[in-house]
């Protein structure tokens, strides 16, 4: 059992008895999405990217542009109710599968990575980094095509 991670696409895929977090805005868990303006600004820098200039994607030259990392960081850590919701999940995934879940695909840097690291900083969590895969490879094993998982 141990908190992981996925994108939005392979949510189905996910064994039934999967709990399932989504972490996007809008979709109840906003303490763990990345601010507005944090996400504004990350867009703004993806519309400066241009081939060539040393980053391996959009996503990549976004993420250093905005100093994602960093600022997601201090906003979580600064936020109280973002700092329960972890300590909870963690505490949880002690039990059960937790799959943080948002929209980027496993390929790029996302805001699921920096919340796993930072529930197994501050509170100990058992993680699973790898992203879940339906084949099995990756985020522990799997069965085959199940229902979609519950929301949280």
């Amino acid at each position: 059992m141990a908190l992981r991670q996925t994108y939005l696409s392979m949510k189905s895929k996910l064994p039934a008895e999967t709990e399932v977090v989504l972490v996007m805005r809008g979709r109840g868990n906003d303490e763990l999405a990345p601010t507005e303006t944090l996400l504004n600004d990350f867009n703004k820098h993806k519309k400066h990217f241009a081939r060539g200039c040393g980053y391996e994607s959009v996503v990549h030259y976004a993420w250093e542009k905005s100093d994602y990392e960093r600022r997601f960081r201090a906003q979580i850590k600064g936020d109280p109710r973002a700092l329960a919701r972890l300590k909870e999940l963690a505490s949880r995934a002690r039990e059960r599968d937790i799959f943080l879940i948002c929209y980027e695909g496993d390929d790029k840097p996302c805001h699921r990575t920096l919340l796993l690291q930072m529930a197994e900083e501050e509170f100990g969590a058992v993680v699973d980094p790898a992203p879940f895969r339906a084949d099995g490879a990756g985020g522990g094993s799997t069965q085959e095509e199940r229902a979609q998982a519950p929301l949280i």
